[in-house]
C-alpha cells in the first residue's frame, strides 16, 4: 500500500481505538474505503484482524534501448511483460476484553 493509502487507511481506523471488536465488526466497511479485503474478519481473544489485497504489477527484464533515426541517440522504449501478484497487508486490532487497543499493520503491502 502506498504511503498515501496507508495514512489515510490509518486516520480512518483510530477512532475504533477504544470501540468493542462487535462495534468495529459492524461499522468497518474496507470495501467502502476502496480496499480489495478478505470477505471475513478473523477474531481471538487478543485480535481482530482484516487483509487487504493489493495488486502490483512486476515488470520482466529491462528496458530496450533502440536507436533514434533523428536525433542518433539512444531513445528507451518499455519492454513488454511483466507480471501480476497479490499482495497482502494484515490490519491488526488489538484487544484487551473485547476492546480495541491499538491498530498494527503487517505484511509488505502495507
Amino acid at each position: 500500500m502506498p504511503q498515501a493509502e496507508i495514512s489515510i487507511c490509518n486516520q480512518s481506523l483510530q477512532p475504533y481505538v477504544g470501540q468493542t471488536a462487535a462495534q468495529v465488526r459492524s461499522q468497518l466497511d474496507l470495501r467502502a474505503m476502496g480496499f480489495k479485503t478478505s470477505q471475513t474478519p478473523i477474531q481471538t481473544t487478543e485480535s481482530l484482524s482484516y487483509t487487504i489485497f493489493r495488486d502490483i504489477n512486476i515488470p520482466m527484464g529491462t528496458p530496450n534501448i533502440s536507436q533514434s533515426i533523428l536525433m542518433g541517440a539512444p531513445m528507451p522504449t518499455t519492454s513488454n511483460g511483466g507480471y501480476n501478484i497479490e499482495m497482502k497487508c494484515h490490519i491488526w486490532f488489538d484487544l484487551k476484553g473485547e476492546i480495541v487497543q491499538d491498530i498494527r499493520y503487517t505484511g509488505r503491502a502495507c
